[in-house]
């Protein structure tokens, strides 16, 4: 056994639930079972439908740099993995300096596929935006890597997000709402589930962890909300501020410009010939 590592004796995987299409693992180096479940969501290509955008994966870990898994998430048409703020100092920097990349150049994730966000817009010099009559504002497209909580200083111990999971599953479209009229609507389904002990990290993977892949629909469900409102109050990869100051708001409506616009709609009926 090499010095400071673990024998193999821990090491195992499982197969489970119906038609055993489950895989559970134990022991050292359980990340490689999270990359190669992705990679076989990724290869079964004919899932999707004529309505679909293709394979989407939504995460969150108190800490990710595995590089095998940073590439995995970068192959996804539609990503979002939220990780704990981070510590300001040289080694955590070198962190996340490896993580600008694909944060600025990832394929992000659209919001209003998740009823979470689809209200949801960036703040504006700090500021939610102003919405009046007239008024586009594009909904968001989330960049692929965020940050949430608040940022440890000295020994003071914060809130941490402290999850270790993964969710995969597919974005659809519509062209109807949900009373028929014409929309152009898109969603997410989720489809495959990996809650673990390990974080996304290479260091994780000379340590005794857990992993599973499940695929129960009211478990999906409530981990689909959960990540949409970790996404709803998260930061950019390394904000300034030290403190939970998340980034995505709900507009404020101009009362005022709706109640003249609204005013003058009704006055324009009302000499209307008809």
């Amino acid at each position: 056994m090499a010095n400071g590592s673990f024998p193999s004796h821990f090491d195992g995987s499982i197969s489970f639930g119906p038609q055993e299409q489950l895989r559970g693992y134990f022991g050292r180096d359980v990340l490689k079972g999270l990359v190669s479940g992705i990679d076989d969501f990724l290869a079964v290509g004919q899932r999707y439908g004529s309505r679909s955008l293709g394979p989407a994966l939504l995460g969150g870990f108190m800490w990710l740099d595995d590089q095998e898994l940073l590439d995995r998430i970068s192959a996804f048409p539609a990503a979002c993995v939220v990780i704990t703020k981070q510590q300001r100092g040289k080694y955590q920097q070198a962190r996340i300096d490896k993580l600008k990349l694909l944060a600025e150049q990832g394929p992000g994730f659209p919001a209003r596929a998740l009823p979470e966000l689809a209200d949801m817009y960036f703040r504006e010099d700090g500021q939610p935006p102003v919405v009046g009559p007239g008024s586009h504002l594009p909904s968001p497209r989330i960049p692929t890597l965020r940050t949430i909580g608040y940022r440890k200083a000295g020994n003071e111990l914060v809130p941490i997000l402290h999850t270790k999971m993964v969710l995969l599953g597919e974005l659809w479209w519509h062209d109807e709402d949900p009373l028929g009229g014409a929309a152009d609507v898109i969603g997410f389904r989720p489809q495959r589930l990996w809650l673990g002990s390990a974080n996304g990290t290479t260091s994780s993977r000379s340590n005794l962890e857990f992993g599973l892949w499940l695929d129960d629909t009211a478990l999906l469900r409530e981990a689909k909300r959960f990540l949409a409102e970790v996404i709803r109050h998260s930061e950019i990869l390394d904000p300034d501020s030290s403190h939970f100051e998340p980034e995505l708001t709900e507009p404020n409506y101009d009362d005022d410009a709706f109640a003249e616009y609204l005013g003058r709609r009704f006055r324009d009926e009302g000499e209307s010939p008809c």
